[in-house]
């Protein structure tokens, strides 16, 4: 049986456009390495951490103590989270204990310079501690099963939902994220 010259170029067409998504999948299903990993999640935590340190250098003291409404963390409050968890996630990812104080920290109205500094502290112990774990290695994820690896995805989720309360906090106060302007 004979194949017509335009059934052929169906057919070979056909075959190429498999064989490009079997290339492509298999790309896409390649696992990063751990190294590659782990700097990916430390190259976005150091975008993030260049944001809210950017807010935090950007709303004024004066500002520090505002919160949209009562039972609601302030500036001060958000940015000390951000700066006390950074050690916590760090620390279950097999890295530094944080300090001792560092739970406290939201807790309290801290200076500007105060912010800044333990921001930028926990920010250099985060992205060394995800450069450097075992990211596959077992661990426990708020009482479930997972990885460092599911930790660092957690830190670099709860970074990035801070800076977005940080940038509507900023502008509720008249400030802009100076990225943008």
């Amino acid at each position: 049986m004979g194949y017509t010259d335009s059934t052929m170029q169906h057919l070979l067409r056909s075959l190429a456009f498999s064989c490009a998504c079997a290339l492509a999948l298999a790309l896409i299903a390649t696992p990063l390495a751990a190294g590659e990993m782990g700097d990916s999640m430390a190259a976005n935590i150091e975008d993030v951490e260049g944001k809210i340190v950017q807010l935090a250098e950007a709303i004024p003291q004066s500002k520090y103590d505002w919160a949209p409404s009562e039972g609601v963390r302030s500036v001060s409050q958000v940015l000390m989270h951000v700066a006390g968890a950074n050690h916590f996630f760090a620390s279950r990812m097999g890295g530094a204990k944080p300090p001792a104080e560092a739970r406290e920290w939201e807790n309290t109205t801290a200076t500007q310079k105060d912010a800044v500094m333990r921001l930028k502290a926990s920010f250099a112990v985060i992205k060394d501690t995800l450069k450097s774990a075992d990211l596959s290695k077992a661990t426990k994820v708020f009482g479930r099963d997972g990885t460092v690896a599911d930790f660092g995805l957690v830190a670099v989720g709860h970074c990035h939902e801070h800076l977005g309360q940080l940038i509507a906090y900023a502008r509720s106060n008249g400030v802009a994220p100076p990225w943008s302007q």
